[in-house]
């Protein structure tokens, strides 16, 4: 890791001394970031209710936000990659990353939202000669609309019991979860859109409900919420009609059927003095289609369950909070997958671990712990398979990437810490590592063992980066 980076950021720590949220909940309720978060996208036991409550609470002001990203990515080493500036693109650099416009907050009495339309100025695609090899990357902006939610809630009782009861519209499984732990919104709040371009995933290989339907699907949910105690929701999803692929993440083949795909969430929530806890579940179960204009095409369906758990101790100045999410993940491949994709077998699974403790200072100021284990069944092409891969494969002596494996295995595993600190108003600055004990099956030599060696901890990878808000 750049030791510079790691000085410049502590110095900034102890040097300036407010948490993170969009200005325009902020200035609807007449309230202080700090009585809705308690860090970066965490939301303390007021936040959830300002959530629960469909985002109406308080004042009508024009719901709209602006937010602007500048960061820098390094990972730890570029070696096995024939051509770094291709497959690593804007590696080491200071780049303006992402511009997001919201309309966030309330609409009329209970009615209120959370759009988001952004614009990824990170976005890489890979450039391919007539063999199929590599030649080049498009650097290019793509703007979408990103996962976002228009909700309705009221109250059914209140009083000496109390009911809320309420629905969202939204574009994005667990976008909608009030305790942001679940996939979409879970830790870490942020990683590198360079990932993404790159074509690896910060914790390995992911479930599909952890972010993989974002953008991509519609679906309306309702709710109830009883004596602050037990949640129940209970979704429907189906894919983006072809009007509205426009403001759909491009490119990419999750699309699920039209057929509804349902998701759910239990939760068990507690609030005591200045402690919360909640114990909760979720699941989805989804069917993938490769071409969603061709019928029978369908590449499997997915059953996708899900337990999560938080802890949270805040006070005025030192406040503490932990959260777990385990997710269980079973693939039944249709035979037409198989046969495209050659699958080792007719079922797979994958199953996701990450948990995460924090700590933050006077609401200005804290320090994250995370560690993550994803393991699952080995399919020597479907966890090899890369789209900067010409070949398709690791064990290719032309393998243009370091980050595909050589065993088919998608075991992945480390740790890694987060710096962050609010100097003002809507201003973050955070420093992120991430350390790597396993990565795609092995700890060394995972990637191509007649070729260039890898090590997990070659994938090492250090995030700085500061978001600004108006």
């Amino acid at each position: 890791m750049n030791a510079r980076l790691i000085l410049t950021v502590i110095l900034l720590f102890f040097f300036i001394q407010n948490v993170y949220a969009l200005p325009s909940f902020s200035r609807q309720t007449g309230q202080s970031c700090a009585a809705c978060h308690l860090s970066y996208g965490e939301l303390t036991p007021s936040g959830r209710q300002f959530k629960l409550l469909g985002y109406s609470t308080g004042n009508y002001v024009i719901p709209l936000s602006v937010t602007g990203t500048a960061s820098k990515t390094i990972i730890n080493n570029t070696s096995s990659s024939i051509d770094p500036s291709i497959t690593m693109a804007k590696n080491n650099l200071v780049i303006p990353e992402e511009a997001s416009l919201y309309i966030a907050g309330k609409f009329y009495e209970n009615l209120g939202s959370y759009i988001k339309l952004t614009l990824n100025a990170a976005n890489t695609s890979p450039l391919f000669n007539s063999q199929g090899v590599q030649t080049g990357t498009k650097v290019g902006g793509d703007t979408y609309l990103d996962a976002s939610e228009i909700r309705y809630a009221n109250y059914l009782i209140k009083g000496n019991h109390n009911v809320v009861v309420g629905a969202s519209l939204n574009n994005a499984p667990t976008i909608q979860d009030l305790w942001k732990i679940s996939p979409v919104n879970g830790y870490p709040y942020r990683t590198s859109n360079l990932l993404n371009a790159w074509g690896i995933g910060q914790f390995g290989p992911t479930t599909l409900i952890d972010g993989s339907l974002n953008s991509q699907v519609a679906g309306i949910s309702v709710y109830t919420m009883i004596d602050d105690s037990i949640y129940a929701e209970f979704a429907e999803y189906t894919r983006f009609s072809t009007p509205l692929k426009v403001i759909s993440v491009s490119g990419d083949l999750n699309t699920v059927s039209s057929s509804p795909n349902p998701y759910w969430r239990l939760a068990y929530n507690h609030v005591q003095d200045n402690n919360s806890y909640m114990l909760g579940t979720f699941g989805m179960i989804t069917d993938l289609k490769n071409d969603p204009d061709i019928s029978g095409s369908s590449g499997g369906k997915y059953t996708d369950i899900g337990f999560d758990f938080e802890y949270q101790h805040i006070t005025d100045t030192h406040s503490w909070s932990t959260r777990m999410t385990y997710i269980m993940e079973q693939v039944d491949w249709d035979a037409q997958s198989v046969r495209n994709m050659n699958h080792d077998a007719n079922h797979g699974r994958l199953n996701t671990l990450k948990a995460q403790l924090g700590y933050n200072y006077k609401h200005q100021l804290g320090a994250q712990v995370f560690s993550f284990y994803t393991n699952g069944s080995t399919d020597n092409n479907y966890w090899t398979y890369n789209e900067n891969v010409s070949s398709g494969a690791c064990n290719q002596t032309n393998s243009e990437l370091a980050f595909c494996s050589a065993n088919g295995s998608p075991k992945t595993s480390g740790s890694g810490f987060e710096l962050y600190y609010e100097p003002i108003p809507y201003t973050h600055v955070a420093l992120q590592q991430t350390f790597y004990n396993n990565f795609l099956g092995g700890s060394t030599f995972y990637d191509n063992s007649s070729g260039i060696l890898r090590t997990a901890k070659d994938n090492n990878l250090t995030y700085l980066y500061a978001v600004f808000s108006y």
